[in-house]
């Protein structure tokens, strides 16, 4: 996680927007697996240095099952420290782990097929983005670094950006990294633009003190950076990546897209007299005076910390994941018209990304 020092004390959530695609070539050697059903993994962060991440998987279809610690069952070990991020490619799993410092390629039941170890100069890998064929992660190392999905086992190179760049996402032809810098000397407020015509930076321009996430829909940009790192106040900033300029659009601490629409979270905790602590959520539509989500089957999330926020780009329908940094997570599942369907626990804290096989 970001900022490990303010972890208590602040909604340190990173993240970037779940991708969903099909893939047109096979992403190895082996036989491509057969798909019985829809399947939605759940990476749980875990705890910094808790060496407790998990990662389980949800079937929403038939009888809505559960199953937890996939990767641990598949592996004969737990998935390390600090996952960070993960995807769904073609009938492939990809997720990052920060803390252990690793890249994996992973099959339908969670069990490795490849995985790329970071080394010092290439940095701690955060978020990943995924097109083509190829996969994108940012590290700690300053760099955002291609592997081709055939075999992640060595990378296609790299790109300089930035120090500490964390989200990223892919619009056309280029790819979009948020520069937190080095908050050790000084934090950063630029966004990096990667031609991946030629995988070269292009262009580097201001969007907000310490950004964190950055989520194309389809024509729009946005990003989310902190006002107050320490307090973990945030903002949503409408980027014009032509023009070079940042408008503020609302308060808000997640971001998500069902491809055409974007929603947001507004989610605000107040440590000031910890330790009884207060947070107010909200969930918002772009463009609509109401909340996308009828809470009132599930009231306590108006006073949850948002942890996990996206949304199902095959139905619309809502996942949202809570935590409280102690305990395992809650997933709440809403219908793309916001009608709550189910909720059901995790096994580790802090769920934080969704993949969604279909």
């Amino acid at each position: 996680m970001k900022k490990q020092f303010v972890k208590i004390l602040s909604l340190c959530v990173l993240g970037a927007a779940t991708v969903f695609v099909s893939c047109d070539k096979d992403e190895d050697d082996e036989k491509p697996e057969v798909k019985t059903e829809k399947r939605v993994y759940i990476l749980n962060e875990g705890s910094w240095n808790g060496n407790n991440s998990t990662l389980d998987v949800y079937y929403p279809d038939g009888e809505n099952t559960y199953q937890s610690k996939i990767f641990a069952a598949a592996n004969g070990q737990g998935l390390g420290d600090t996952g960070q991020d993960i995807l769904a490619y073609g009938d492939r799993i990809y997720v990052s782990v920060w803390g252990s410092n690793y890249l994996a390629k992973l099959d339908q039941k969670g069990k490795i097929i490849e995985k790329h170890e970071f080394t010092a100069d290439e940095g701690q890998p955060r978020q990943l983005a995924v097109k083509d064929g190829f996969i994108y992660v940012s590290t700690y190392g300053g760099k955002v670094i291609k592997f081709d999905t055939t075999t992640i086992a060595t990378s296609n190179g790299s790109v300089e950006v930035g120090p500490h760049p964390e989200g990223i996402c892919i619009s056309g032809n280029t790819l979009y990294a948020t520069i937190a810098g080095d908050y050790n000397v000084a934090y950063d407020s630029t966004l990096a633009v990667v031609d991946l015509t030629n995988f070269t930076l292009k262009d580097k321009f201001v969007v907000g003190l310490d950004p964190n996430i950055v989520l194309a829909v389809k024509d729009e940009l946005y990003v989310i950076h902190y006002t107050d790192p320490l307090a973990g106040t945030q903002e949503i900033m409408s980027v014009d990546p032509t023009a070079k300029t940042s408008t503020l659009f609302s308060d808000g601490s997640k971001i998500a897209t069902d491809g055409e629409n974007l929603y947001y979270v507004k989610s605000f905790t107040d440590y000031s007299e910890y330790p009884i602590v207060k947070t107010v959520t909200s969930f918002a539509k772009k463009d609509s005076e109401t909340s996308p989500l009828d809470l009132t089957s599930t009231p306590e999330l108006s006073s949850a910390i948002v942890y996990l926020f996206e949304i199902d780009p095959d139905n619309g329908d809502f996942y949202v994941g809570t935590t409280d940094y102690a305990t395992n997570g809650v997933i709440y599942r809403f219908d793309k018209n916001g009608k709550f369907i189910t909720k059901f626990e995790t096994s580790s804290i802090s769920p934080s990304h969704a993949a969604f096989l279909k």
